[in-house]
């Protein structure tokens, strides 16, 4: 709703409430929301990767084409990327559902996404399975359960082997137990400690004394600790 107001000076000679256009209510939100972005939008952290993927293109990979993806840039910016996602809202608490993911991937065409989905992984596939990419560290971190990394004798690298990764390793319980750049050194070294410490807490998996050359073990029932 909207209050207009006809005035004579400060004497108010009519006050009438009415319907607000769909441009003043989308503008009004967009004007909200860039007050204060988190307050309104649903931020996953999927949402946050992909801010902190993009800068890392911009910055380190020689894409700055792409776009500005910042909490500043977007919140100078809402009338552009936001605005064309509020047709029939006329909620501030409505912004919570929206798909915010999708909005900030709208920003971007198919082959910037392609290039950007390749070149920098939301996740690493390895031999057993797959280790998500945390870009939101100083280096990126790619974590899984230590099994994972059975059979991976080098710290992988991404974006064309530029980007250096650090490898957290998990225990079955989905908690660090290690974290290296340097996996050939851990499997030759400080990996005897953290293999004693988990046959003991964690009998019924494999913890082979040398994972470069071992094989990782299949999929077990996600049921089962």
């Amino acid at each position: 709703l909207a209050r207009r107001r006809l005035r004579l000076g400060t004497l108010v000679l009519r006050d009438r409430t009415v319907t607000a256009s769909a441009d003043e209510v989308s503008a009004l939100l967009c004007q909200q929301a860039a007050q204060n972005l988190a307050a309104g939008l649903t931020w996953s952290d999927a949402c946050r990767q992909l801010q902190a993927r993009v800068d890392l293109a911009r910055t380190r990979l020689g894409r700055p084409d792409l776009p500005d993806l910042s909490d500043a840039a977007l919140a100078k910016t809402t009338g552009t990327w936001l605005a064309p996602w509020l047709a029939g809202v006329n909620r501030l608490s409505a912004l919570a559902e929206l798909d915010l993911l999708a909005m900030l991937r709208a920003t971007m065409d198919h082959a910037s996404l392609k290039w950007l989905d390749h070149t920098l992984p939301t996740h690493l596939d390895l031999p057993g399975g797959r280790a998500g990419i945390d870009y939101l560290q100083p280096v990126p971190v790619a974590a899984a359960r230590a099994q994972t990394f059975y059979g991976v004798t080098d710290t992988p690298r991404i974006a064309g082997g530029t980007v250096d990764l650090r490898i957290a390793l998990l225990s079955p319980a989905g908690r660090p137990q290690a974290i290296t750049a340097d996996l050939a050194g851990f499997w030759a070294g400080s990996w005897a400690d953290m293999r004693r410490d988990m046959r003991g807490r964690y009998p019924r998996h494999d913890w082979p004394e040398n994972p470069a050359t071992a094989s990782p073990p299949p999929p077990r029932n996600p049921r089962r600790a």
